[in-house]
């Protein structure tokens, strides 16, 4: 009778206030931290669950990937260190110093500076990430949420052209194998550099800023000598500079035209230092 009576209460209970599904409901609230997430009630915690682990690590990837960039020198060798398959990303103040820390003009081929004040203004760029897909490169300028806000594509030819514009090596004139006879104190070539239109003139030397602002002080200039037994279309135009710890050079391509046009200026601002050109009958 007793357990007829414990019977009728259960059931009582059971079909006025579902006691056995909310006790099973309890339980598996309560142990749900030690249960493997299956079923279709947790099937939406996992997927955000999984979410969240990807989404670390991209974050976790692109902090590795920045910090692998951090010790990039310049603007050339950015570029330089991308390969397929091997992204790379810096962050805002890095790509804007290496940007604004080429000697001349190229980077403006890259992206306009005007271009780049209109996607600043907006206040949520965060990083640049570049990549290499084949005969093209990407370059994506992301948000603190690494959404890309804006996206350059550049083909791979972009990299010879790299290669083949101003290099900075350490040492002098003569250590990059320029000969005596064909380098130039300064004061003998800013006159002739003067000389040249604005066009020409960054062609073939960088903003001064770039040497003042170092606190370099540029020395000498040098031609190259034509290269024995090749066709050249460039010579290379050196720019010997003193720091406070030791003595570099700029090395830049120069068409062979404003090469000899600039040697033989030269030539004839020592044969004349005044100035002035031979009288009628006169040779030099």
């Amino acid at each position: 009778m007793a357990g007829l009576i414990v019977l009728s209460a259960f059931l009582f209970l059971e079909f006025y206030t579902n006691l056995f599904e909310k006790s099973v409901g309890y339980y598996l609230k309560w142990q749900n931290h030690k249960r493997p997430q299956l079923g279709r009630m947790w099937e939406r915690d996992r997927q955000s669950l999984v979410a969240q682990a990807k989404i670390q690590s991209i974050r976790s990837s692109l902090d590795l990937q920045e910090e692998t960039a951090s010790g990039i020198s310049s603007f050339k060798h950015l570029f330089e260190g991308i390969s397929p398959g091997f992204p790379l990303v810096v962050s805002r103040e890095k790509f804007l110093q290496l940007y604004y820390d080429f000697p001349g003009q190229w980077s403006e081929q890259i992206i306009s500076s005007y271009d780049l004040v209109e996607l600043d203004s907006k206040k949520n760029w965060d990083r640049v990430s570049l990549k290499r897909f084949g005969p093209w490169i990407t370059l994506q300028f992301i948000d603190r949420q690494n959404i890309p806000i804006h996206e350059l594509f550049l083909s791979v030819d972009t990299l010879f052209e790299v290669q083949a514009t101003r290099t900075v090596k350490r040492g002098t004139l003569e250590e990059a194998t320029f000969t005596a006879n064909r380098i130039f104190p300064i004061s003998e070539f800013i006159p002739v550099l003067k000389s040249l239109d604005v066009t020409t003139q960054k062609a073939v030397f960088p903003e001064p800023r770039w040497f003042l602002g170092k606190n370099y002080h540029v020395t000498r200039v040098g031609i190259s000598d034509f290269p024995a037994g090749e066709l050249a279309q460039h010579l290379l135009f050196g720019i010997e500079y003193d720091t406070d710890y030791y003595t570099g050079v700029l090395l830049i391509p120069v068409a062979m035209e404003l090469a000899n046009n600039m040697m033989s200026q030269i030539e004839k601002a020592d044969l004349y230092p005044n100035g002035t050109l031979p009288s009628t009958g006169e040779s030099p």
